[in-house]
């Protein structure tokens, strides 16, 4: 089935019901169009629909592209050349079970959809790996800055996503680069109980001081059953920039299962305790679903769900709250 009949379908059933203009706003135009410069090789990318959890409503769009959808061959972004292009070149040359996916992400709530970033997601810690996307991404000024956090970052953490920003990039003082790290069950469990071994490894990356509200907010997400991660800009010598974002990841059936819903109905009552979000944390459930569409003789399974929620603090700014919702397609 046409690609981009099957993301008309998967965005219309998670938007039907007023769900557009209460989760997405004004978006949707931007967003289908990135969806269009993304696509390369021929499988459907994997989708992420960013979306805040309190004030306007908006959309920032992720398309992830598989590595065994351009393993091998020649394959091209239908809308993106130069270090794009590049970045894509190389992927599809690695060795099988190095790499997962290639994503594109784009900043549709300002409608920009010729610089969108672009991240390595990898199946293991091999340092060598990201370091090589960074060169072949046109950015090996951060080589150094990836290589310096990673060897002080704690060693039961696992880097699972390296990325870099062209769009972002002239509006900062000085080079980053995003790095994505698990931080593994003892870790989590650590935080949980203990808030000095929580400080003391933000404070080994580079974090001396971050918001007051970083630390019990990182630790309600711990307490969690689901897994924590933690998200970084990196700048100059290796050091965490002073920005934290953490988040627990969802799976499909943790919707389903009346144990796991409860736990993330008692996570969007605690942000909305906070202000950090507000009814439409009702919604999210809706949007959780898995369809076989049948269109003009062929078929095709759609599925959606909310795979994150993440909490960010910035130095000097009132912290928010995301979801990610994660949409995909197959036969």
């Amino acid at each position: 089935m046409d690609r981009t009949r099957l993301y008309d379908i998967l965005y219309a059933l998670a938007a039907e019901g007023g769900r557009e203009a209460a989760l997405f706003g004004d978006c949707g135009p931007t967003a289908r169009e990135a969806f269009a410069r993304s696509l390369a090789g021929g499988g459907f990318p994997e989708l992420w629909f960013e979306l805040p959890l309190a004030g306007d409503p908006w959309m920032d769009f992720h398309s992830l592209t598989s590595y065994q959808d351009v393993a091998g061959t020649q394959a091209a972004f239908a809308g993106h050349d130069g270090a794009y292009a590049d970045a894509l070149a190389w992927f599809a040359e690695q060795e099988p079970g190095k790499v997962r996916q290639l994503a594109l992400s784009y900043d549709t709530h300002v409608r920009d959809v010729e610089h969108p970033a672009v991240q390595l997601l990898v199946n293991g810690p091999d340092p060598s790996v990201p370091l090589a996307f960074l060169e072949a991404a046109g950015r090996p000024d951060l080589r150094d800055s990836y290589s310096g956090f990673t060897r002080s970052m704690p060693q039961e953490w696992y880097a699972c996503y390296t990325g870099v920003f062209p769009g972002r990039d002239a509006a900062d003082a000085d080079p980053w680069v995003r790095v994505e790290c698990i931080v593994g069950d003892k870790c989590q469990k650590a935080y949980a109980e203990d808030a000095s071994t929580l400080q003391e490894h933000l404070r080994q990356i580079g974090l001396d001081s971050i918001s007051k509200d970083a630390i019990p907010g990182i630790q309600e997400l711990a307490r969690s059953p689901f897994p924590l991660e933690f998200q970084f800009n990196v700048g100059p010598g290796g050091m965490a920039l002073p920005a934290l974002s953490a988040s627990v990841r969802f799976q499909p059936n943790d919707w389903a299962d009346m144990g796991r819903s409860v736990e993330i109905g008692r996570l969007a009552g605690w942000l909305q305790s906070l202000g950090l979000a507000d009814g439409r944390c009702g919604l999210l459930p809706q949007t959780v679903f898995a369809k076989r569409v049948d269109r003009d003789g062929e078929s095709a399974t759609v599925s959606c769900f909310p795979a994150f929620v993440k909490l960010r603090w910035r130095e000097g700014q009132a912290p928010d709250a995301k979801t990610y919702l994660m949409a995909r397609s197959g036969r």
